[in-house]
């Protein structure tokens, strides 16, 4: 609560200090790199022991959104985002991975193992060519991300085996790095940015997922 209450003191001192406030929306775009381990499903030993599940390699691209509070100091300025993005299986790539690391049976997926993830961030930006319209940057922060994931439903030789957990419910740390572009109109600003996140997630080390971003800024 101390840190919190912190945040917020600190928060509006750079709020008062501030050039320029502004307000938005954005939408994102994923393509996830997420790995989970499962040990078994149903009871199914993987040849190698372990069954380590690449989202990447299961999973289409992930779509989502968020609002944003820009902060500014001039060529440096404070970025506070909240974002929801949501990404589910295709069942093709997922019965191919699956029997891939599971040889000779016939196993299918059913249903399940959408993933949504809820995030908060705080990040700095640096604008590297201050041109009158044209303004780009560089940025880089950290934050906090929930994760929630249904479990996957598979089935082998047509019947139903018990659901399996991908990813467990959690809420970990994450950290950034990109760069972008803003388009400066007046006092409205449109601007596009690819970041690389590191999620801190249980079932393994940090995880990369690259994350398009288009917004608009007033």
């Amino acid at each position: 609560m101390k840190r919190y209450l912190l945040f917020c003191a600190l928060l509006v001192a750079f709020s008062a200090s501030a050039q320029t406030i502004g307000f938005g929306v954005h939408a994102n775009m994923i393509n996830s790199n997420i790995n989970a381990k499962v040990k078994e499903i149903a009871g199914i030993t993987p040849t190698n022991g372990i069954m380590q599940v690449a989202l990447d390699q299961v999973y289409g691209l992930g779509y989502g959104g968020g609002l944003h509070l820009d902060i500014g100091f001039g060529l440096i300025s404070l970025r506070v985002s909240g974002d929801y993005i949501t990404l589910s299986p295709d069942k093709d790539k997922f019965k191919t991975f699956v029997q891939q690391v599971i040889p000779g049976f016939p196993v299918a997926f059913v249903d399940g193992g959408k993933v949504d993830m809820i995030s908060g961030n705080v990040n700095a930006k640096l604008v590297v060519l201050p041109l009158p319209v044209v303004k780009p940057y560089v940025t880089g922060g950290g934050g906090v991300v929930n994760i929630n994931a249904t479990d996957v439903t598979i089935s082998l030789i047509g019947v139903n085996l018990k659901p399996v957990s991908i990813l467990k419910t959690q809420t970990v740390g994450t950290y950034n790095v990109g760069a972008g572009c803003d388009l400066q109109f007046g006092p409205v600003s449109i601007y596009g940015e690819l970041k690389i996140n590191w999620m801190l997630i249980a079932e393994g080390t940090s995880t990369m997922v690259p994350i398009a971003t288009a917004g608009i800024t007033f």
